[in-house]
C-alpha cells in the first residue's frame, strides 16, 4: 500500500463544500425537516444562504480551490456537513458508512460527485463496518486516531487500517463516552482539533483519560477549549494552514486563546449553517488536497 501520508494542517488547496440553497432547499422545507434531523433550531433560509456565500468567499480567499457539491448529491439537511460521507487517508479517499441512519444516503451522493470529477474513492468491503469522518482525526500524518462510539464501529476502523496500510505508524482507536445518547452528535473531533503539526485544540472533560495521557506523551502543546464554548462549536476549528484557522465568529474566547497562542484566526458567522445542526467549519469543508 502507498506511504503517501495525509495532513489535516497542511496548506488547505482544495476543498469540497455544499450550499445551504442545496442542503436546505427553502423554508418551507426547513420547517417540515429541522426537528427529524435533529437540529437544535429552525435555521433561517436566506440568512443560511448568504452564510454558505461568505464562508465560500473565506476559503477561496486563502486560496483553495472551492468544488461546490452537486444539489443532486444533497438529500438532506445534514448534506451541509461533507466532512463526513467520505474520509481523506495518505493512499486516498474512503466512502464512510455512516452510523446515523438517516446520513446513509450521502456517502454514495458525495462519492458519486467525486467521481464525477475524477478522483478515486475507495469503497467499504464489510456490510457491518460503520465509520464517518468527523471519527477520524490526523493527529500527525502517520498517525490517526478513530473515534469508537455509536458512529463508528471496530470494523470501520479496521477498513481504514487497512486502506493506509504503511502509511500510517499506527492507529489509535479512541473509546467515546455516551455522553447526549446515540441521537447526539459526538465525534473524535469533537473532542480535539489539529491546529498545526505540534499543537492541537482539545476538549478534556469528555475525553477519555488514556486518550488523554497519550497526547502528552506525544508532546503536543494542547489549548484547552473554554467549557462555556463547548456547545457553540468552540472546538471544531479548521486549519487552513499551520498558523492560521477558522472559527465561528461568536467563540471569542476561544478566539482569544488561539490568537494568544500565536495563530492567525479567521471568523465566519454560522448562525444557520454551524450552530443550528451542530457543524463547524471542519463539519462544512472535505478537504480534497493540502500541501
Amino acid at each position: 500500500m502507498s506511504s503517501i501520508r495525509f495532513s489535516m494542517t497542511q496548506p488547505l488547496r482544495r476543498v469540497l463544500v455544499a450550499h445551504a440553497r442545496d442542503c436546505f432547499r427553502s423554508q418551507q422545507w426547513l420547517a417540515a425537516h429541522w426537528k427529524p434531523f435533529h437540529f437544535l433550531f429552525e435555521p433561517d433560509f436566506e440568512a443560511a444562504c448568504n452564510e454558505s456565500d461568505r464562508f465560500i468567499g473565506i476559503l477561496e480567499d486563502f486560496g483553495a480551490t472551492v468544488d461546490i457539491l452537486d444539489p443532486d448529491c444533497c438529500p438532506g439537511l445534514d448534506s451541509m456537513y461533507v466532512h463526513d460521507p467520505v474520509i481523506a487517508a495518505g493512499p486516498g479517499l474512503m466512502q464512510a458508512s455512516m452510523g446515523k441512519l438517516a446520513r446513509r444516503p450521502e456517502s454514495e451522493a458525495v462519492t458519486q460527485h467525486l467521481r464525477s470529477l475524477g478522483m478515486e474513492v475507495h469503497t467499504l468491503d464489510n456490510p457491518d463496518a460503520l465509520i464517518e469522518g468527523g471519527d477520524v482525526v490526523w493527529l500527525r500524518p502517520d498517525l490517526p486516531a478513530v473515534g469508537i462510539g455509536f458512529r463508528t464501529n471496530h470494523l470501520g476502523a479496521d477498513a481504514l487500517e487497512s486502506l493506509c496500510g504503511d502509511s500510517i505508524s499506527e492507529l489509535i482507536r479512541v473509546s467515546l463516552p455516551w455522553d447526549q445518547g446515540p441521537s447526539d452528535v459526538l465525534h473524535v473531533m469533537s473532542l480535539v482539533s489539529p491546529l498545526s503539526a505540534d499543537t492541537l485544540l482539545v476538549h478534556t472533560r469528555r475525553m477519555p483519560v488514556e486518550f488523554r495521557q497519550r497526547l502528552d506523551r506525544e508532546g503536543f502543546r494542547l489549548i484547552e477549549v473554554p467549557e462555556e464554548e463547548y456547545a457553540t462549536l468552540g472546538g471544531n476549528v479548521l486549519a487552513l494552514d499551520e498558523h492560521t484557522c477558522l472559527i465561528e465568529m461568536g467563540n471569542t474566547q476561544t478566539i482569544r486563546l488561539l490568537s494568544d497562542a500565536g495563530f492567525q484566526v479567521l471568523t465566519y458567522d454560522g448562525r444557520n449553517i454551524s450552530l443550528a445542526g451542530s457543524g463547524g467549519p471542519t463539519c462544512l469543508t472535505r478537504p480534497l488536497l493540502r500541501g
